[in-house]
């Protein structure tokens, strides 16, 4: 039941009929204005838009209750449904008036609006309401509502009084759906593509500060914060309906720990639209499906968190769970014994190699050890005054070799023990078959959530993922979210990093990885691709004992000395950090090793960093060179004195597998990319190939490989006989000028005895 009390003739009607109490009190009426919790496609078009030929409502409000945040996420989902409809009746009167711009959509901006009311004109007159209806059939004709009704010139001063009011609320909210936004959703390809343009819009309105001026949904930090908090648990969320699922499952995907939006929401739209399907799928199933729905659930267990110059654990991301400070009290011979350890891991893969990779491994453990203060080293670079940067400092480490070289072992098992991870990643996780959220494309879907974590606002221990694809690197998403995370000088704070193992496959087109400077720059590839040696007994019970002794005691000592060691940064010690962004965790180790007299057990493995872009692809190279014919695929020159060999294209077809991803040009192109700048080899190639310095390259790999080339070529024993025929002609000259010498001394000397 509906009563209006007519304020201006003082009259309070029952049982009103909303539409005929306004057709009565407003002639040939052109706008209305109104301000409503709800509403819907069916009304506005069933009623609204016969009678009046401009509409502005201001809808999806919602109460500032515990949920608040839940009902506006749910609110701002069901814009899809005014757009679909649209989409999908493109001949409909709603559709048609949202384009000519004479119905317009608003939504709350930011702060709670309550307002129900309503303003009608026509070109001189008005009728307005004000009460606790809302623009729905129920209200209209089955709920027990009430409304205050004025009405009469917009020349009277209480008009202006009226659409100030509404004109107070209208900006106080920002565009749900006009002409504009219409206008470009229409364009999608299928319903899909509508939607994912729908959230991809919404998500870029959203925002946790007032921007002034900027048509934003602000959704407070803090009240998103305590939201996600209440829905942290499984239990928590098992109590929720599909579409309150679906609210907290977007609200963790668009905002951190803390309710900040996160900064890289790359692909955003379509990251949302494969949450409803999800959420409906899981909803439909009731969740039997075994897999993996939440992207947190991938997330390291247990967690490090920064504050204050200290480290916190707490057992996960988004445990609503105080986390406890992270503490050793690792000394005397406990301490000897895990520094022992430390050094016998990487004599392991010295020692039991064909080739030592004791160097790699020790790196790894460095970097592994140092991770949750990269972030500080990062800011370090970027204020020096020097050359370096913030990009200098790498955010994640590859092990890359082919099967059964040990990467694995190190970069999972005993990295795993090591650090006490729970959940060291296997590639295959991310398969849609296992995770709920996952792609066909399991690289695209690393990525995602790799940038999601790295954005994460809080975690600072490195995700670890055990054998990933190597072709991950050469795809542009991945190279763009890496350059941006490296790039982004905004990202000042606590940072976490990752860790890849990488199977490589000689032959495998998705084995290639990228060599591009700018990647390595940036992901510190670490070679593991010698095989074991030696006794096979020897070497597996050397390993097992290895994990068995592994623990995370040496890994939780040097966070708390590492603790101690950025909260006192010298001069000097800066200087140091520049020059090895690993120096802060090498002089942690080597302080606690000098107690023991341990330091010489790894002081060669200190002494630099390995550098992959030196040693990979000398093989490759060596055996392409072996291959080469002279003449053909090299051609030998001599440049300002030195020889030169010009590499010819089509060397590179012999080692191509006729794929696109790996023709002769690629396969230059990367072949290209394994010479070391460091060396001087070559500067540049073209379109049919590259000039290298014979000598500088033969100094990389350690050989004299292309030497021996030109030496045995046609092209030397032609130079060499150029070289000798030129010494013979100059001999005969130098002989024939000393006898035409000798034979006219010889000549003189016979005519003076004469006289």
């Amino acid at each position: 039941m509906l009563d209006i009390l007519d304020y201006t003739k003082q009259k309070l009607i029952s049982d009103a009929d909303f539409w005929q109490f306004a057709e009565e009190h407003l002639d040939n009426p052109v706008e209305f204005k109104g301000v409503s919790f709800v509403s819907s496609i069916k009304f506005i078009e069933d009623q609204l838009l016969p009678r009046y030929e401009k509409v502005t409502l201001i809808l999806g409000l919602s109460d500032n209750g515990a949920n608040s945040i839940g009902k506006r996420m749910m609110q701002l989902t069901d814009r899809n449904e005014f757009v679909k409809y649209g989409y999908e009746h493109q001949d409909s009167e709603f559709t048609k008036r949202i384009l000519d711009g004479s119905l317009q959509l608003f939504f709350t901006k930011k702060e709670l609006i309550h307002t129900k009311m309503y303003l009608l004109t026509n070109k001189d007159e008005y009728l307005s309401f004000a009460g606790s209806m809302n623009l729905t059939e129920a209200a209209i004709h089955q709920n027990l509502e009430q409304l205050d009704s004025d009405y009469g010139k917009q020349a009277d001063p209480l008009y202006h009084c009226h659409l100030q009011m509404f004109n107070d609320n209208f900006v106080h909210a920002a565009t749900y759906l006009d002409a504009k936004k219409m206008t470009g959703f229409i364009k999608a390809k299928d319903n899909e593509q509508l939607q994912v343009n729908v959230y991809t819009d919404t998500v870029n309105m959203l925002e946790n500060k007032d921007k002034a001026g900027q048509n934003t949904i602000v959704l407070p930090a803090t009240e998103i914060k305590e939201y996600k908090d209440a829905y942290s648990s499984d239990e928590a969320l098992k109590n929720l309906s599909a579409k309150e699922k679906l609210s907290v499952a977007q609200t963790v995907k668009l905002f951190g720990d803390a309710g900040y939006k996160k900064r890289n929401l790359e692909n955003i739209g379509k990251e949302l639209y494969s949450l409803t399907q999800v959420v409906k799928h899981v909803t439909r199933d009731e969740d039997s499906s075994g897999k993996i729905s939440r992207e947190e659930d991938l997330y390291p267990k247990p967690v490090l968190f920064y504050n204050d110059g200290q480290l916190f654990e707490a057992p996960r991301v988004g445990d609503n769970v105080k986390s406890e400070l992270l503490k050793s009290n690792l000394s005397g011979d406990a301490l000897r014994q895990q520094l022992q350890l430390f050094s016998d891991i990487a004599h392991e893969y010295d020692n039991y190699k064909e080739v030592g990779e004791g160097w790699q491994a020790c790196d790894f453990m460095c970097f592994l050890f140092e991770a949750p203060w990269l972030w500080k080293i990062r800011n370090m670079y970027e204020m020096s005054p020097s050359s370096k940067s913030r990009e200098d400092v790498p955010l994640g480490v590859a092990l890359i070799g082919q099967g059964r070289t040990g990467k694995s072992t190190l970069g999972k098992r005993l990295a795993a023990k090591l650090t006490g991870s729970g959940n060291f990643l296997d590639g295959g996780i991310f398969d849609a078959k296992n995770y709920a959220l996952g792609k066909s494309n399991i690289n695209m879907t690393i990525t995602s959530v790799l940038s999601d974590y790295m954005y994460s606002d809080g975690p600072v221990n490195p995700m670890m993922i055990d054998d990933i694809s190597p072709d991950l690197t050469t795809r542009p998403y991945f190279d763009r979210f890496i350059k941006e995370i490296t790039n982004n000088r905004s990202l000042t704070g606590p940072l976490p990093s990752f860790i890849f193992t990488m199977n490589r496959r000689e032959g495998d087109s998705k084995s290639q990885f990228s060599l591009k400077p700018e990647i390595m720059r940036r992901l510190w590839y670490l070679s593991f691709e010698s095989t074991f040696a030696g006794n096979e007994k020897e070497r597996e019970d050397k390993l097992n004992d290895l994990l068995g002794r592994a623990n995370d005691q040496l890994y939780r000592y040097c966070q708390v000395e590492l603790a101690k060691f950025f909260n006192n940064v010298s001069h000097e010690t800066e200087q140091k950090i520049e020059k090895d962004y690993l120096y802060p965790i090498k002089h942690v180790l080597k302080q606690a090793m000098d107690q023991f007299g341990m330091f010489d057990l790894v002081k060669d493995y200190f002494t630099d960093n390995y550098d992959y872009s030196l040693f990979v692809g000398r093989n490759d190279w060596t055996m392409l060179i072996n291959q080469a014919e002279v003449g053909v695929d090299v051609t030998f020159i001599k440049q300002d004195g030195e020889l030169k060999a010009q590499i010819n294209k089509q060397l590179f077809n012999k080692v191509s597998d006729s794929t696109a991803r790996n023709n002769g040009s690629m396969m230059m192109e990367r072949y290209f990319q394994y010479l070391p700048r460091k060396y001087r080899i070559s500067y540049q190639y073209t379109s049919t190939g590259f000039i290298v310095d014979v000598n500088n390259f033969d100094r990389w790999l350690n050989s004299d490989t292309l030497r021996q080339k030109y030496d045995s070529s046609k092209v030397a024993l032609a130079a060499q006989k150029v070289n000798t025929d030129a010494k013979m002609t100059e001999l005969l000259t130098r002989l024939t000028e000393a006898q035409e010498k000798q034979a006219h001394r010889h000549g003189i000397f016979s005519w003076l005895k004469k006289k």
